[in-house]
């Protein structure tokens, strides 16, 4: 995914707030924007088709809350 102009990221921005029904008050919108533009680039990496199952963490995590009644 190229990286839009400033004009056509604020333009599909638009277009997505609209279509939810959102109205993003003036004073937040350069900080929407700015996520906005971070969210297109992590999303394309997650597209990324260069990146094959050997490029995945051998290992997974898993945390489990603690049971503070037992203690």
């Amino acid at each position: 995914m190229a990286n839009p102009t400033p004009e056509a990221l604020e333009a599909e921005f638009d277009m997505f707030m609209a279509r939810a029904g959102i109205t993003v008050p003036p004073d937040r919108r350069p900080a929407m924007l700015t996520g906005f533009a971070e969210l297109r680039a992590q999303a394309a990496m997650l597209r990324d088709a260069s990146r094959t199952a050997a490029a995945e963490p051998s290992n997974v995590f898993r945390l489990s809350p603690l049971d503070l009644e037992k203690k």
